[in-house]
């Protein structure tokens, strides 16, 4: 597994500094946020008037928009920056994965993208916040399918293996895989950096960041790997006890 590139200098540590940033930065997406409830307010009762010109309609359309994804941007910031709390527990990896499985369907069937999973057992409990850990696995899954749309036909497919399969052992392993064109190692490693993104500006550029952070809070190894024309990411996911 040495030709992963791993996203290991996104890992946080824990002193006084942090908690101060984490503190600044939740006060401050909080009052961000009422700021945008404000203007989304307000540009929800411009457009309950009939009366107004199609010019004036498309601005306050154009205001709520933004106003709704900004909302959206702060939400992702605290996940990106080390912000949203992480209680790691023993967890059964298998628990969520019907959950997993109807959000990865609402992800990839817009696209028309089909995901094929591979899940061998057993499957032996694993260390992880099993919220937070979804929220890593969306986050991939979404570059996923997106990258995988770009390919007619293509497909995205997940694997999860139970210790010492596809590892030496000690975590469970799990791995997305789409069909991608060829990405040089100096571009992967942007793709971990907040607001890179190859996507375009409707996108945040800031998935595989808050990915990254949230995987090294729960003592998870993420790595990325671009070969033969297909992208992996791997979780390698401590088992517990």
């Amino acid at each position: 597994m040495a030709d992963f590139l791993y996203a290991d200098d996104f890992r946080l540590g824990q002193g006084p500094t942090r908690r101060f940033y984490e503190f600044f930065l939740k006060g401050y997406v909080h009052k961000h946020n009422n700021l945008m409830g404000v203007i989304q307010g307000f540009s929800a009762l411009i457009l309950f008037d009939d009366t107004i010109n199609e010019e004036v309609r498309e601005s306050a359309e154009q205001m709520q928009t933004s106003a709704r994804a900004a909302t959206d941007l702060n939400r992702e910031i605290l996940g990106a920056t080390g912000c949203a709390r992480c209680e790691i527990a023993p967890m059964r990896i298998t628990d969520p994965l019907t959950y997993w499985k109807g959000k990865t369907q609402d992800i990839s069937a817009p696209l028309g993208v089909s995901v094929v999973w591979n899940v061998r057992e057993p499957q032996p409990p694993v260390l992880a916040d099993s919220t937070r850990l979804g929220e890593v696995f969306f986050h991939l899954m979404r570059n996923a399918a997106e990258a995988a749309a770009g390919v007619p036909g293509s497909t995205v497919a997940v694997d999860l293996f139970p210790p010492g399969e596809a590892s030496q052992g000690g975590t469970v392993d799990l791995f997305i895989r789409n069909r991608c064109g060829q990405i040089e190692e100096e571009t992967l490693k942007r793709f971990f950096l907040p607001f890179e993104s190859s996507k375009g500006s409707e996108h945040f550029g800031i998935g595989l960041t808050a990915a990254s952070i949230l995987a090294g809070d729960m003592n998870i190894r993420l790595g990325l790997r671009c070969a033969d024309g297909t992208m992996t990411a791997w979780l390698a996911i401590p088992v517990a006890g």
